[in-house]
């Protein structure tokens, strides 16, 4: 389960901001309201006060009974004596306002907060919207920052990438940072790297290729050049032919890996039976086992039906075997062993030779184009395994060799089902 953690991030940078927002707006009312200097406090002690000189006490009893009073605040009348009449008893009073009303009698104004009668009343401060506009734009600034200098990073990397400049990082420049915009990186930092891996790849096998061409047709053209000094050698017509024919078998299996690496045969997949195909192979390789008295024999019986390029499983195989077959020594036997593992989802294959393996630092670059496992007096081009890793990674399957207990070699192949 991938953790968004960019998303929380934002989520949370955004609530709060919110938040704050409404919590200085609110509490910047909350502290005025409390402070009590209101409009509506002094338009009250105003009224009141008119109410007792034009009127009398009565009125004014009234008017406090019936007027609301802000929260929390305390607003009485008071005799000249210290005795309330209407109101709430003001324990400690801020505002007080002594006057006689109409019939002459003293009374005391009082209540529990400050203010002034004389002020004109002052408007609600656009305070707390200033400072929620301004936080607000902080945090979308902080955002905007957060997101954009990564990504542009990101954006100058992928262009250095696009020109060939393969060695461009931006993991490293992202800190101890930990989210979604990490990880896609890290993919790009990967995706350099392995493109840069394809194009060295590329490069060497430019250089390979040229290499193992230019051994037979400099064998093409000393041999014509002795026939032509010598037409009675027809032996030469032969050599001719021979290195004919393995610029063909080289050029064929060229073909094949630039297939298989570019898997151009994807449309092609179709119902296949693997056991089947390598019985077929084993069956064809024993009779070129047969000249060097050596023995091919297949264990393991059933079908393993699944889908896949029948071509390229076939050149796998082949190449697998066929390879075995040439190395293990005369007399000897090839071990075929096939058989279903993980709840009959996966077909193991088990080719074993008894010819003088390789050694273990080589056991991985086997696989590669043009490597001979340090024979490098043995037939072949070194393209069959390198063929056969492709062909079983396209169909997701996985080829590894190792040194048999026996001497020789022991090339294990796991294909999985592909519905």
């Amino acid at each position: 389960m991938m953790h968004r953690r960019l998303f929380w991030k934002l989520f949370l940078a955004f609530w709060l901001a919110n938040s704050l927002t409404f919590l200085v707006g609110a509490g910047a009312f909350m502290i005025d309201d409390l402070r009590g200097d209101t409009p509506g406090l002094r338009s009250m002690l105003a009224t009141e006060l008119n109410l007792l000189h034009r009127y009398g006490e009565q009125a004014g009893r009234q008017y406090l009974q019936v007027s609301p009073q802000p929260p929390q605040v305390q607003v009485g009348l008071y005799d000249g004596t210290g005795h309330l009449l209407a109101g709430r008893a003001v324990a400690e009073p801020r505002f007080e306002r002594a006057l006689l009303d109409q019939g002459g009698q003293a009374l005391v104004l009082r209540a529990s907060v400050a203010t002034r009668l004389d002020e004109a009343p002052r408007p609600r401060s656009m305070g707390p919207l200033l400072t929620g506009t301004l936080m607000s734009a902080l945090f979308a600034l902080l955002c905007s920052l957060y997101l954009t200098r990564p990504l542009t990073w990101l954006r100058e990397a992928m262009g250095q990438v696009a020109q060939g400049r393969f060695d461009v990082r931006v993991r490293p420049r992202l800190g101890r940072r930990r989210d979604e915009i990490v990880e896609l990186a890290e993919d790009c930092d990967r995706m350099a790297g392995q493109l840069k891996a394809l194009v060295e790849a590329q490069q060497q096998l430019l250089h390979d290729i040229s290499h193992e061409l230019r051994s037979p047709l400099t064998r093409l053209h000393v041999a014509i050049g002795l026939l032509r000094q010598q037409p009675e050698r027809e032996e030469m017509l032969g050599r001719i032919e021979r290195e004919s024919r393995r610029m063909d078998d080289l050029i064929e299996q060229l073909l094949t890996l630039a297939r298989v690496q570019s898997q151009q045969g994807q449309s092609e997949h179709g119902e296949l039976d693997a056991v089947e195909v390598l019985a077929q192979i084993v069956e064809d390789a024993r009779f070129e086992a047969g000249m060097k008295q050596a023995q091919v024999s297949l264990q393991g019986a059933g079908t393993f039906v699944t889908r896949g390029h029948e071509e390229l499983l076939y050149r796998a195989f082949e190449n697998v075997v066929r390879n075995a077959v040439r190395y293990t020594a005369p007399g000897s036997e090839v071990r075929v062993e096939a058989r279903l593992v993980g709840g009959g989802e996966q077909l193991q294959v088990h080719i074993v030779d008894q010819g003088p393996g390789v050694e273990p630092a080589r056991l991985q670059s086997i696989f590669e184009p043009f490597d001979r496992g340090g024979h490098s007096g043995a037939d072949g081009f070194g393209l069959g395994l390198a063929i056969a890793r492709r062909a079983i990674g396209l169909h997701q399957g996985s080829i590894s060799a190792k040194s048999s207990e026996a001497g020789g070699l022991s090339v294990a192949i796991l294909l999985p089902r592909l519905g």
